[in-house]
């Protein structure tokens, strides 16, 4: 069910209008009764749907039709999700998607889905474009979307985010064993 809801995303997005910039954008979605572990969409479906906006992010930037021509690839380093409400079997939640902060080398994303006004999951995605094993800069990817101002502004959450994400990787992967 995950490639369905994402190839909907993806033809979907291409009827919608075009984005100008790094502006938000609000998708809306509901939970299929495949999403659920016993009453509530569980974490793998939420994830899923995530990356949906991500993907009409993409797509309605044109960023998607720019990776192709250039044979670009856009892994994505690290996730950090919160999960704060549950949400039901046929409950309809929006996804808001933006980009927050662009440097040289990483895309950060901020994604929020909410319900009735309240948070249910909020999350940031760190993103590089590669082509190969060559990452390629920032400046060149903003170049070809003709995008002029990006976010550039590293605020208190970006410094936390990249803390966590250096501690974490020294525990789990260079000192599993200690």
């Amino acid at each position: 069910m995950r490639w369905i809801r994402l190839i909907i995303a993806m033809l979907t997005a291409k009827f919608k209008k075009k984005l100008s910039g790094t502006e938000t954008v609000t998708k809306t979605f509901r939970v299929w009764i495949t999403d659920i572990d016993v009453s509530v969409m569980n974490h793998a479906a939420i994830m899923t749907v995530l990356e949906t906006g991500r993907i009409d992010l993409m797509v309605r930037s044109n960023f998607f039709k720019v990776a192709t021509k250039n044979k670009w690839f856009f892994p994505s380093q690290a996730i950090s999700i919160q999960f704060y409400r549950p949400l039901k079997v046929f409950q309809k939640a929006d996804i808001h998607t933006r980009i927050s902060y662009v440097d040289e080398k990483w895309i950060y994303v901020e994604q929020k889905i909410e319900r009735k006004g309240k948070i249910v999951a909020a999350c940031i995605v760190k993103n590089t474009i590669k082509k190969g094993r060559e990452t390629i800069p920032t400046s060149e990817i903003m170049k070809e979307l003709q995008l002029e101002k990006v976010p550039t502004f590293k605020y208190d959450l970006m410094k936390t985010y990249e803390l966590e994400n250096a501690q974490m990787n020294e525990k789990l992967v260079d000192n599993w064993d200690k």
